[in-house]
């Protein structure tokens, strides 16, 4: 059983631990193995986070982790089943001090997050709500290299794509109700600025 069929962030962040454990770099390719090709939600989900994290004041992170949202939220917008990359960003990795560091972090966030989510009103999370988020995070991915001009601009582009990438991945109907909620209220917010 992968951590997609599983749901649980905390198993996906114990896993990665794991594998730190034993010596391995933490990469998006490591990730994408950990998880599953068909794992869409985590490998959007993990590398999100990064972003969230203290580590995104890391150069060149944040656009990294929106090549990464583009190329799999595209991917899962187009209907695919599978997940491809391209071998140089799947090698790409953090060091083992900011791998400690980012476990660090996600230890506390995956426990209160598991916590609070679950498998439930599946249907929200099917096919047309799977796509129709994956669109809006290959937009919020194709602008956070712009995003990294600006401090902490590009956490909150992090947060956008982890709330969906938790919601795919935990099959969580309500919660991709309410990040649907944010994410339309945010654009209405900024039409209403740029008005």
């Amino acid at each position: 059983m992968t951590v997609a069929d599983e749901g649980a962030l905390g198993d996906l962040v114990q896993k990665v631990e794991d594998c730190v454990d034993n010596g391995e770099a933490v990469s998006i390719g490591l990730i994408q193995r950990i998880a599953g090709r068909r794992a869409a939600g985590p490998m959007l989900l993990l590398p999100a986070l990064l972003v969230v994290s203290p580590l995104s004041i890391i150069p060149g992170l944040p656009s990294l982790v929106g090549l990464n949202s583009v190329l799999i939220a595209g991917q899962v917008a187009l209907g695919r089943e599978t997940v491809w990359l391209p071998k140089w960003l799947t090698k790409r990795c953090i060091s083992a001090k900011q791998a400690q560091k980012l476990l660090k972090f996600l230890r506390p966030v995956s426990k209160v997050t598991d916590n609070m989510i679950k498998p439930r009103v599946r249907p929200l999370t099917g096919m047309a709500m799977r796509r129709a988020g994956a669109v809006v995070c290959v937009l919020v991915g194709a602008i956070m290299p712009v995003m990294e001009l600006v401090p902490f601009t590009s956490t909150w582009a992090g947060a956008v794509i982890a709330g969906y990438g938790q919601a795919i991945t935990a099959r969580d109907g309500l919660l991709a109700l309410a990040w649907a909620g944010v994410v339309v209220t945010g654009l209405m917010l900024g039409w209403m600025l740029l008005a």
